[in-house]
């Protein structure tokens, strides 16, 4: 992967995380350790997401993913869907471990 294509995903993974706090905030009030309540539902599967919002999925699909998707379907030409959907799977992947490596960041940046 190229240096700009690099660069490009993690802002991709920073805007997922954004949409990802700013939907955490909505459901679970603007809180200190937002981004800690979060990575930890999700940090061992994706899904925990839905339980923590209570959503049935909502945001992790068409929040979180979506954007994800969004990204790849721009840049990934004459790729299928299912492997745009493997892809995007992946990609949420990346952006809940970004989150759990950058938690203090992303609630200092989204709150002050």
């Amino acid at each position: 992967m190229k240096k700009s294509e690099r660069a490009l995903k993690e802002s991709v993974i920073i805007d997922m995380n954004d949409f990802l706090l700013e939907y955490g905030a909505k459901k679970l009030g603007n809180r200190d350790d937002l981004a800690e309540v979060i990575y930890n539902a999700a940090k061992k599967d994706a899904k925990g997401l839905d339980t923590l919002f209570k959503d049935n999925g909502e945001c992790r699909e068409r929040v979180y993913k979506a954007v994800g998707e969004g990204f790849l379907a721009d840049h990934e030409a004459g790729v299928s869907k299912e492997q745009l959907d493997k892809e995007a799977d992946s990609l949420v992947l990346e952006a809940i471990s970004y989150l759990g490596k950058h938690e203090k960041q992303m609630d200092d940046w989204k709150f002050n």
